[in-house]
C-alpha cells in the first residue's frame, strides 16, 4: 500500500524505529558510537525495502534528547506531506509505552497529517470519524485519495456526544445529514455509515476493533477553540 498510494504524499517522513536513551553524559558518549552504528543499520535496512518497491530514499540520522521534538522539527523544516510513525510493539513494554507516548507527541505537535503504524500491514477497510466541521475536509480528501489507490473501502461513524448536547441540541437527523455529506465526498468508493451517542473516543475505539478496520483517519492537533479541543481530546485518546 505505501508504493502504490505515495503519489499521494510525495514527500513522506517514514520513522519506523525510534530509540530514545537516558544516560549519565559520560556514559553516553561511549555508547554514542554503538547507538549510531545500530541506527544506520537500522536505517539502511528499512531504506532497502523502500528501494525495492521503487521509493526514492533519503536517510538521515540525528542523535537528541526528545525524539519527538526532534521529529516534529524535522517534518516542518523539511518540507515533507505526511509523517509516519512506526511501533516498537512486542519488543518489550518499557520500549512499547514510550514509543506510544512519542507518536502522540508527534501526532498533536506536528502540523502535518500523520500516520500510526501499527500491526496492519494491508489496508482494505478505513474509519473516518466526522462531526460535521470543515476542518475534516483535508482528512475526508485523504482518505477519499488513499481508499482509490488501495481500493479500500470506508467506514464513517458520528458519535453524538451527550456532554456535549448540553451546549448544542443535536438529533438523529442531524447526524445523519452530516454522514450524508461527509460520504458525498468519496466518489466510487463503497461508503459505509454508522451513528452512535456515547462516549466519542470509547465508540470509535469498539468499532474500530469490532469492524477489524486496518486504518483510522481522523481530525486532530490544534487546541485554540472548544471544538479544537473535542476533536484534539478525542483523536488523542483514540
Amino acid at each position: 500500500p505505501i508504493s502504490t498510494a505515495t503519489g499521494q504524499f510525495p514527500r513522506a517522513l517514514a520513522l519506523p524505529h525510534i530509540k530514545e536513551y537516558a544516560m549519565p553524559e559520560e556514559v553516553a558518549r561511549e555508547a554514542s558510537e554503538g547507538y549510531v552504528d545500530e541506527g544506520e543499520g537500522l536505517l539502511s535496512d528499512t531504506a532497502e525495502r523502500f528501494s525495492q518497491q521503487g521509493i526514492r530514499v533519503e536517510q538521515k540520522i540525528v542523535e537528541d534528547d526528545d525524539a519527538a521534538d526532534k521529529i516534529i522539527s524535522e517534518a516542518e523544516s523539511g518540507g515533507y506531506d505526511l509523517v509516519l510513525v512506526g511501533n516498537s510493539e512486542g519488543e518489550n513494554e518499557e520500549l512499547d509505552y514510550h514509543m506510544g507516548s512519542t507518536a502522540e507527541k508527534v501526532s498533536l505537535g506536528v502540523k502535518l497529517p500523520v500516520l500510526v503504524v501499527r500491526e496492519k500491514t494491508e489496508i482494505t477497510k478505513i474509519l473516518v470519524p466526522v462531526e460535521g466541521s470543515e476542518k475534516e475536509d483535508p482528512a475526508l480528501q485523504k482518505a477519499s485519495a488513499l481508499a482509490k489507490a488501495v481500493g479500500a473501502k470506508i467506514l464513517l461513524v458520528h458519535v453524538q456526544d451527550p456532554s456535549r448536547l448540553r451546549m448544542k441540541i443535536e438529533t438523529n437527523e442531524n447526524g445523519f445529514r452530516i454522514l450524508k455529506n461527509a460520504a458525498d465526498k468519496f466518489q466510487d468508493i463503497p461508503v459505509e455509515q454508522k451513528l452512535f451517542s456515547g462516549d466519542p473516543a470509547k465508540a470509535i475505539i469498539k468499532l474500530a476493533e469490532q469492524s477489524d478496520v486496518d486504518l483510522i483517519i481522523m481530525v486532530g492537533g490544534g487546541r485554540k477553540t472548544v471544538r479544537n479541543f473535542f476533536l484534539g481530546s478525542v483523536s488523542s485518546h483514540v
